[in-house]
């Protein structure tokens, strides 16, 4: 006779498979050998007797029982059968004794499927068991190009390294992402220790995830991976359940725009509610909006920091006693945090931290204070808590671009570029299309200041090239002219134009937003978007300057490309385009926004390559792994699914060879 568990069990079973049959589903357990007909000669390997998670027990492997269970391993068959008989045995049994015998298990894409024990596995599900040890044999998929076969192959190389497989991820560059969370280096063996401690904040997580109520907004694992990504994996190690369900719980709108899987929001410039509230704000009374700017390097001796300070200077100038903007030098990406902190605790409730690394040190402090405004100067940071805000630099490479095609003596022109990140390509090929448009045979020569042992200036030497773009400016103290567009004439350095890059406006227009409340109209607006400010030509906050050295009517074709792209006229990025493989990127039209931003690819006028981390110097190479086009794809940082929200874009910079190793990026 049926105990009254059956009975339950059965009204599960009976409950989903009238629903399954509602929404025209099979309401059965599926077959492996159904999905794989020959599976019988796959290949195979022996995984030996291993704990697999219930949660990833689909299947059977033959049709025999399959009809005998729902979906989800719970009976079917009538009380009064002998399979009912001995389901409740087996519970009875297992609630005294536990199970005492592994199941027999085909693993397929990192779900399994019973040969043998099914009741054990329906008996293990209706106790609401983890885990049931098993037998376990691999079957591997034959090769294909899909992203489905890709994910697997790196969970492959996780398993073979920790025997893990609770943890999973539904896109590639999860497992990567999480190699690096946890400094450690794929193909190379976990020890007992730390296989134990990721298994264990895991499981600690998941129950935590489970009982905030979060856990249908996004898969645990991926959940898992934003926790790390912010509060870092020493952090999860030493975590109860209780401290875990309460930082969860301050990550509920990471996880609501990470579950929505849209693309950040990209805004030409910030919104204003009142364009003329400047003279109104005269005769109102505003409480000091204290802002603090957190620079890498000093103003004096970087050149990207000293754009930003002539940005953060002119705050007290538009706003008078209503903003105060305080400075501080040299802040250590380790160091960040705390001295956010600091700054919190002494009444700043809008920090401008200007350089990429210190967005880890942004998603921490800004979890922690959602009272305050966090911004993070670079490119496409997709979280929710923080915004990002960067320049169409590429625009004003544009220009520089068509000046270079024509001074250029023997059709060839030096591009040195600095960290291979994003918005470099768009950059690079921006300046070779410029040339090309003045010059069809004009060919621009990529090189790298931050390769480890290699000067770029020296290569463009022993080839003869004249004309080179660097980085747009030098740092007050610093003596080099190696800046901007210039030519090099019996080894003296004339500078021709260069980018102006105006943070002011910048930070102006965020600034006003907060006062006005625009800040939080643009948040209600997207709710589960990231928002990223991305101003250009339009906005003014990009220009480009000619020196007199430029003759007169190559000055006035720069105006002209420069009033074209303001007023939307003109797109650097217009069809054909035909990269250094001959493949054609675009046939008619032109580049969407997010298409140029993710460009990671170099046009066909363009000698030279894009390379590798690990020819990179230390310092560089930490920059490429938060925002290089290398690092992995898991990264939240770069945004992989770009969308459009206004009409400006992105780009990171460039730098100099010969100069100090920087954390910040150099502005071109």
């Amino acid at each position: 006779m049926a105990i009254p568990e059956y009975t339950d069990a059965r009204k599960r079973a009976l409950r989903e498979v009238r629903a399954a049959q509602d929404a025209g589903k099979d309401p059965y357990l599926p077959v492996l050998a159904d999905m794989l007909p020959g599976l019988t000669h796959m290949s195979q390997v022996s995984l030996g007797l291993v704990q697999i998670p219930l949660s990833q027990v689909v299947g059977t492997v033959t049709r025999g029982r399959t009809t005998a269970f729902s979906s989800s391993f719970y009976p079917l068959l009538d009380e009064h059968t002998e399979f009912a008989t001995k389901w409740s045995d087996l519970y009875s049994s297992v609630i005294e004794e536990g199970i005492n015998q592994p199941v027999r298990a085909y693993e397929y894409y990192n779900l399994f499927y019973i040969l043998e024990g099914n009741k054990r596995i329906s008996v293990s599900k209706m106790l609401d068991s983890p885990f049931i040890e098993a037998e376990v044999t691999r079957i591997l998929p034959e090769p294909e190009d899909t992203p489905r076969y890709r994910i697997y192959q790196e969970f492959l190389s996780f398993y073979h390294d920790t025997s893990i497989s609770t943890i999973l991820f539904n896109h590639e560059g999860g497992f990567p992402r999480l190699y690096a969370l946890t400094l450690k280096t794929p193909g190379v063996k976990w020890n007992e220790n730390d296989i134990f401690d990721l298994r264990s904040a895991f499981y600690r997580f998941s129950q935590a995830y489970q009982e905030s109520g979060m856990g249908e907004t996004l898969p645990v694992s991926d959940a898992f991976l934003i926790y790390l990504q912010i509060f870092s994996y020493n952090h999860a190690l030493d975590c109860t359940p209780s401290q875990f369900k309460v930082d969860i719980i301050k990550l509920r709108n990471e996880y609501v725009v990470a579950a929505a899987n849209k693309s950040a929001a990209i805004l030409s410039e910030p919104s204003e509610e009142n364009p003329s509230f400047i003279s109104s704000l005269l005769h109102r009374t505003y409480r000091k909006l204290q802002c603090a700017f957190l620079y890498n390097r000093s103003p004096e001796l970087s050149g990207w920091t000293y754009w930003h300070e002539l940005g953060r200077s002119s705050l007290e100038k538009a706003f008078g006693d209503h903003v105060e903007a305080l400075r501080v030098d040299n802040v250590g990406a380790d160091t960040a945090p705390q001295k956010m902190e600091e700054l919190i605790s002494s009444g700043y409730r809008v920090i401008f931290a200007t350089s990429p690394v210190f967005m880890d040190a942004c998603m921490l402090v800004s979890t922690a204070h959602p009272e305050c405004k966090i911004l993070n100067c670079s490119l496409l940071a997709s979280y929710h808590n923080i915004r990002s805000y960067y320049l169409r630099i590429f625009e004003a490479k544009f220009i520089l671009g068509a000046i270079a095609g024509i001074l250029t003596e023997n059709n060839q022109i030096g591009y040195i570029a600095d960290y291979p990140i994003y918005g470099i390509p768009a950059s690079v090929n921006a300046f070779a299309l410029g040339a090309q448009m003045v010059n069809p045979r004009a060919k621009v020569v990529l090189d790298w200041s931050t390769i480890e042992g290699h000067n770029p200036e020296t290569a463009m030497h022993e080839r003869g090239i004249s004309i080179i773009s660097n980085r747009d400016i030098s740092a007050p103290l610093m003596e080099t002219r190696a800046y901007g567009l210039y030519s090099i004439t019996n080894g003296r350095i004339q500078n021709l134009a260069m980018p102006v890059l105006n943070w002011s406006r910048v930070y102006q227009g965020i600034i006003r937003s907060i006062l006005t409340g625009a800040w939080e109209e643009e948040g209600d607006q997207h709710p589960d978007r990231a928002l990223n400010y991305y101003m250009g030509m339009s906005t003014g906050a990009i220009d480009v300057l000619c020196s007199d050295k430029i003759p007169p009517r190559i000055q006035l074709l720069a105006s002209t490309l420069r009033e074209d792209l303001k007023a939307g006229r003109l797109s650097p990025f217009t069809a054909p385009l035909v990269d250094q493989a001959g493949i054609v990127r675009i046939e008619k039209g032109a580049l969407k926004l997010q298409q140029i931003i993710q460009m990671d690819y170099l046009l066909d006028n363009v000698e030279g390559r894009i390379p590798e981390i690990g020819e990179l110097t230390g310092p560089a190479q930490r920059m490429a792994s938060i925002q290089g086009l290398h690092a992995s794809t898991g990264n939240r940082l770069a945004d992989p699914a770009l969308g459009v929200s206004g009409n400006s874009t992105s780009d990171p910079s460039l730098g100099l060879a010969g100069t100090p190793v920087r954390e910040e990026p150099t502005s071109e």
